[in-house]
């Protein structure tokens, strides 16, 4: 009797050694090729000598079970092993089906002992008589970690993994005889009863994935593979190899509800979502992406980043996705070319994200369109802006120099020209022209604080001392009406408040208005000054003795153009007193004077305590 073995020297030694300690008859011969091996069973001397082939996974130059069909061709049935050792080469499953009598890991004595006795049990069975699977199988199916049976040609247990028989709740032995419900599943829901067609040898294998319910009445998905077996190129059972895959179908159906769920939420989006991966490839893009570029979806996916870039270089674009920060967002402007060829500027925010299983660039690109638009139409607005400044510049340079200039001019000679006419009624005349002109100095100071107040628009309030401001303006109406009484209520706090050096042109202007709108020949005016019970407003109030305005009134003559009855003004001054109090955060109003006249109070905002008034003056454009 004798066993052949191919395999290198390693293993033939071993399996040598173990089949001698088992039964000292066997004859052993080791080559290390399969195609050695053929050689030696084509020997007409030595071919029928051999009662067992027992080949390494890797037969030489081609692997065991390509060595095992050669041999099936010339002996169907001499019994073939396959032994692995290590990190195995193929499964067992796979040489099982491919028809080898037993396939077995050793990687030590104990194994190659385990292989001696299968040996013996194989060689001692052959005999040209069917071979008991149950002596093919046993040890096999003890080491499956998978629900791997042998079927009859009923359909009914023969063998069972311990894997398997605990999927059902019981042990292998109480299975052997019974009924498969796997295969009574698949008949039931594939035409054509493919079971039958493995025994009947029109099909090699069976595979698929069944929904079965187990005896505790809990559903589970199995995935399983059929093989016919076959002894002496008969078959008589069916291997099976089956797996529960529920959880892993769970993970993928919530992975697929997760993906669409996510395409679901970037689809909705206004902005256009892009997914590149390192590579500058496009992964995937939402339903915004596609309508508002007009490229289909396919057509997007086989695109990269740079074919709808239109704004950046594509050494630009390659260097800002190699250097996205880890752990941060990537803000940046370019622009979009659509299909047909519109360019749409937008503001892109990048990150890195995984997207099945690969690290990739999330991107969202906002239209901005209609914001670059607006910045576009502000900067020639403030271009517009500041061409109207400077000519309201140049225009106030005119008014404040050679219109003045020439106006004190036609005052200084009125005043010497009334000294030297003696008569009374050319007196008056000469009195008028001066009174004129030294209104229209007073308008063109009043067109100087506009000019000055629209150019600096914009600008922030700073610290001002007031008292300094109110004195200087009650100095300057002394000086300008001297037939007029001016009184101070009680001495001004010292405070300061939040406004400009233009704050002087509204108290000269409610000041100057006070002695103006009276019919009296030495008007009386009155300045008193109050602060707030939580300091932080003051209310400055100019009170007069003059024709009073009506109540219908009050709330329209700080309007533009607005001029009281019988007024000389342009209506420009209570018009520039509220523009500037509303810069400053303040207000105006105006209130009856008790017994006759009015009272305009100008109320305003405190700064810190700490930047009150001193005795040095604060200086203001008078």
């Amino acid at each position: 009797m004798g066993i052949l073995v191919v395999a290198d020297s390693g293993v033939a030694a071993a399996v040598t050694e173990a089949v001698r300690r088992r039964e000292a008859r066997f004859e052993v011969e080791a080559v290390r090729t399969a195609t050695a091996g053929l050689d030696v069973l084509g020997s007409a001397d030595a071919g029928s000598d051999f009662d067992c082939v027992v080949s390494a996974a890797d037969a030489g130059e081609s692997d065991a079970l390509d060595f095992l069909a050669a041999v099936r061709k010339r002996d169907a049935g001499l019994p073939f092993f396959v032994v692995a050792g290590g990190e195995p080469e193929m499964t067992a499953s796979d040489a099982l089906d491919a028809g080898v009598t037993d396939y077995v890991q050793a990687q030590d004595a104990e194994g190659y002992d385990e292989l001696a006795v299968r040996v013996e049990r194989a060689v001692a069975a052959s005999n040209r008589r069917p071979v008991d699977p149950s002596l093919v199988y046993e040890r096999v199916f003890e080491q499956i970690l998978e629900g791997a049976c042998l079927y009859d040609r009923d359909g009914r247990f023969v063998l069972v993994s311990d894997y398997l028989a605990g999927f059902y709740g019981t042990t292998p032995a109480e299975l052997e005889g019974e009924r498969s419900l796997l295969v009574e599943t698949i008949r039931e829901e594939r035409p054509g009863d493919p079971y039958q067609r493995l025994l009947d040898g029109e099909a090699d294998c069976l595979e698929g994935e069944t929904e079965l319910t187990t005896p505790d009445g809990e559903s589970r998905i199995l995935s399983y593979r059929f093989a016919p077996l076959r002894v002496a190129g008969e078959v008589v059972g069916v291997i099976a190899v089956s797996r529960d895959v529920t959880e892993r179908q769970e993970r993928e159906q919530k992975l697929k509800r997760a993906r669409e769920e996510y395409q679901e939420l970037i689809d909705g989006m206004n902005d256009t979502v892009w997914v590149l991966g390192l590579d500058d490839q496009i992964r995937t893009v939402n339903e915004t992406a596609v309508e508002l570029l007009g490229y289909s979806r396919e057509e997007l996916l086989s695109m990269t980043v740079h074919d709808i870039d239109a704004g950046l270089s594509n050494d630009e674009i390659s260097a800002l996705i190699s250097q996205m920060p880890t752990d941060g967002t990537q803000v940046f402007e370019t622009v979009h070319r659509a299909k047909d060829g519109r360019e749409i500027p937008v503001e892109i925010s990048s990150s890195l994200v995984t997207y099945r299983g690969e690290t990739v660039v999330l991107s969202v690109a906002r239209d901005i369109t209609t914001r670059k638009r607006y910045e576009a139409e502000l900067r020639e607005q403030n271009r517009l802006l500041e061409t109207q400044r400077d000519e309201l510049a140049v225009l106030n340079q005119v008014v404040r120099h050679d219109v003045r200039n020439d106006l004190q001019l036609v005052t200084a000679y009125a005043e010497l020209l009334g000294e030297h006419i003696a008569d009374e009624e050319a007196r008056e005349f000469v009195e008028i022209v001066r009174k004129r002109a030294n209104h229209a100095v007073e308008l063109t100071e009043t067109a100087r604080d506009m000019a000055e107040m629209m150019s600096s628009r914009g600008v922030e309030n700073e610290t001002v001392r007031l008292r300094p401001v109110l004195e200087s303006e009650l100095a300057s109406l002394r000086d300008m009406a001297p037939d007029a009484t001016v009184t101070v209520e009680s001495e001004i706090p010292p405070v300061a408040v939040l406004a400009d050096d233009m704050l002087g042109s509204v108290f000269r202007n409610l000041l100057t208005n006070a002695v103006q709108h009276t019919d009296k020949d030495e008007p009386s005016v009155e300045l008193s000054v109050s602060e707030s019970e939580a300091k932080d407003r003051v209310v400055v109030r100019v009170a007069d003795d003059g024709r009073g305005i009506p109540d219908e009134r009050k709330e329209t003559v700080f309007a533009k153009d607005e001029k009281g009855l019988e007024s000389r003004g342009t209506g420009l001054g209570l018009y520039l007193v509220q523009s500037l109090v509303e810069t400053y955060g303040g207000d105006v109003w105006v209130e009856d004077n008790d017994p006759c006249g009015s009272v305009f109070a100008v109320e305003l905002r405190t700064a810190d305590d700490g930047q009150a008034d001193s005795d040095q003056s604060s200086p203001t454009r008078s």
